[in-house]
């Protein structure tokens, strides 16, 4: 493992990645994960943790009862101290109906990417995931756990945090 962080070598593993990166968005904002609609929103988190769940990682399902399921994905690397760790907290829901895709459907136009949850905040999973694969690639030591906590509905973050870590 190396224990010198070099962003540039980050930087030249990911940038050969972006077709997987924009492949992988377009899975994910396909998966349509209104707020509302929690069966949308449960088949949407088992879309993002069978991504996750390719890497070196544990991934966990959380059900909720009114709303889809959270998703609980745990990096430990061999260096970690517990109970060190850094949490990266985002959401994959989206304000849209199911069945926006045939009004706003997944495209790439003038360098854009448009799409429902692109932007809130599917492609910030994107990078998470394939910032966490540079970082594998690399050798890195880590000396703290990574946890990614990706939530089917943002208002609630408090709580869900709590329950989650």
């Amino acid at each position: 493992m190396n224990t010198a962080f070099e962003p540039k070598l980050l930087l030249d593993w990911l940038t050969p990645q972006l077709p997987n990166m924009l492949r992988t968005l377009e899975t994910f904002v396909r998966r349509e994960s209104p707020s509302t609609e929690k069966a949308a929103a449960d088949m949407c988190a088992q879309v993002i943790a069978a991504e996750w769940n390719k890497r070196d990682v544990a991934v966990e399902l959380l059900q909720q009862k009114d709303r889809g399921a959270h998703l609980r994905i745990a990096y430990v690397p061999g260096n970690a101290k517990p109970p060190s760790q850094l949490l990266v907290l985002g959401h994959y829901d989206t304000v849209y109906a199911t069945d926006t895709l045939a009004k706003m459907p997944f495209r790439t136009a003038a360098g854009r990417i448009y799409g429902p949850g692109v932007f809130d905040m599917k492609a910030g999973i994107i990078q998470a995931l394939f910032a966490l694969d540079a970082i594998q690639h690399s050798g890195v030591a880590l000396a703290k756990r990574i946890v990614f906590l990706w939530t089917s509905d943002e208002r609630d973050w408090q709580r869900i945090v709590a329950q989650a870590t």
